[in-house]
């Protein structure tokens, strides 16, 4: 495998850093998942501590401390999303110092292309997940493995640390995943050298300390914090995944390296108990196989799974004969050359109207789209994206990790016309804001709000609504899902509103026909 120059080394990382940070300020949020997340974040801002009652403790102390120094200048979720970018830049890099580290040089970029041009990466890397610190927790997890062989202090640390953030990323499944994918090396025999041994020894040890001193830390807390920990460490006892509708999840979710992944197993199977530099990897493929039957924080559950199978494709790809070459990386030209003329196409039915039944059908989902929100310069942007990319496709270099690299830049194309070109139209359709600021609207200037709604529209009423939204206390106006609320006949209609692609939940906005406004 090539080993790439230091200009190609910092170009792949401007190339990663720009994919990873494009997009995740200035918009709302899409999907309740991200709502869910930001609820904790706005606890912790309002109330510091160790955020033991969150699902996912380290997550909400990066996103929250990312929110919390871009308070400046961005809004408290833009501030909280950056974190997902850093987050997942700190998986790429790993996961590129892991396939060093096992297969030599130039196996790590191939590693970093592979995992950032998997289909089931792109939305959950720019979205506000917890699943994010999964991703990097996983990866650094296995760069520790890597390096126990040749460095044992740093190898163990590194394990240490990478359980430690996977333990508060989730709970007890995964911090008895961090201990098997340690120890199961240890079965063959090429990894039971004694350095090793000691930094998998020396690695768990420390793993243990750091959680006994997290736990000191919340016992000095307080009663509640603790209490609260250990609610959610032991909350995902059992799996709740059916094993085929994982293995049809990943069937998208972990194209394309999921097909070079078993191309490397089946290419390596004759020699597979002496290619030592595959062990690890494929026990952490076992062990988050079956980590993805249990609950996550949303449906981002099978995301560690990218990190061995990235690792695996990388290796992959320097044994794929020409003619295999070839055809995977046409296949991804064509694919996304596919993608980019849709996305064209639709743009044209919703800001010009043509081809008109793909208008009339953009239209009927999002009927407050009225359409003329790009701007002269973003759609230049999105066209000068568009047009080198179609020019740099055969000025790729004929090297092994050609494949791979189609695949990155094609879903980086795909993020930035989806951005660029569709950011208004989603805000529309699944954005909270619109229907927050139509609700606003109707509130007078010195009145107060309670909900009895789901959890994501009352995370996002108290960050948009800010201090006129109140969880207890006396208010005139009620919003909640009910026709009526039940027992009060004093209550009536003003308003009824809802997210036009999420027509499932009604909202309904109530006001005592009897009491007057109380001022906050």
């Amino acid at each position: 495998m090539h080993a790439p120059s230091r200009a190609e080394k910092i170009g792949l990382f401007a190339f990663l850093a720009i994919w990873c940070f494009f997009g995740l300020a200035g918009r709302d949020a899409w999907k309740p998942d991200e709502a869910l997340a930001l609820a904790p974040i706005l606890d912790w801002l309002e109330h510091g501590g160790l955020a033991a009652a969150s699902p996912a403790p380290f997550h909400t102390l990066i996103a929250g401390l990312f929110a919390w120094a871009g308070q400046p200048w961005l809004d408290i979720q833009d501030g909280a999303r950056l974190a997902s970018g850093a987050l997942t830049l700190a998986a790429l890099i790993f996961t590129a110092l892991a396939a060093r580290n096992l297969f030599g040089p130039g196996y790590g970029a191939a590693a970093a292309l592979a995992l950032m041009g998997s289909f089931g990466l792109m939305l959950r890397a720019h979205a506000l997940l917890p699943e994010t610190a999964l991703l990097m927790g996983y990866a650094w997890l296995l760069y520790g493995v890597s390096l126990a062989r040749e460095n044992v202090g740093r190898g163990a640390a590194a394990i240490a640390l990478a359980g430690w953030v996977l333990t508060l990323s989730r709970g007890l499944p995964d911090l008895l995943a961090v201990i098997l994918i340690v120890l199961l090396p240890l079965l063959s025999r090429t990894w039971q050298n004694r350095d090793y041994r000691r930094a998998a020894w020396f690695g768990l040890s420390g793993l243990a300390v750091l959680l006994a001193l997290w736990l000191i830390a919340l016992s000095l807390s307080g009663d509640h914090d603790l209490a609260a920990w250990w609610e959610q460490f032991t909350a995902r006892l059992l799996p709740d995944q059916n094993p085929v509708a994982l293995l049809n999840l990943l069937s998208w979710f972990a194209w394309p390296v999921w097909p070079l992944a078993l191309w490397t197993i089946w290419h390596e199977h004759r020699r597979l108990n002496r290619a030592s530099e595959l062990h690890p990897v494929l026990a952490a493929l076992l062990v988050t196989l079956v980590l993805g039957l249990w609950p996550s924080h949303s449906g981002g559950s099978p995301l560690p799974l990218l990190i061995p199978l990235s690792l695996l494709a990388s290796h992959g790809v320097a044994s794929l004969k020409r003619g295999g070459a070839q055809g995977f990386y046409w296949f991804g030209v064509l694919c996304f050359l596919f993608f980019a003329v849709a996305f064209w196409v639709y743009f044209a039915a919703l800001e010009w109207g043509w081809p008109v039944s793909i208008a009339k059908h953009l239209k009927q989902m999002t009927p407050l789209y009225q359409g003329g929100d790009i701007d002269p310069g973003t759609l230049l942007a999105a066209a000068a994206i568009t047009l080198s990319w179609l020019l740099v496709i055969p000025l790729f270099p004929r090297a092994k990790a050609r494949p791979v690299l189609v695949w990155a830049t094609g879903m980086a194309l795909t993020w930035f016309l989806l951005i660029l070109l569709f950011r208004p139209w989603a805000e529309a359709g699944w954005g909270y804001r619109p229907v927050i600021d139509d609700l606003a609207r109707q509130l007078p200037a010195n009145a107060c709000l309670k909900a009895d709604v789901d959890p994501a529209m009352t995370a996002m009423l108290r960050l948009h609504l800010g201090k006129r939204y109140r969880a207890d206390g006396e208010c005139a106006y009620w919003l909640t899902s009910q026709a009526q609320p039940a027992g009060d006949e004093t209550m009536r209609a003003i308003w009824d509103g809802y997210r036009p692609r999420d027509r499932r939940r009604h909202y309904r906005l109530f006001v005592h026909s009897v009491a007057a406004t109380p001022a906050w």
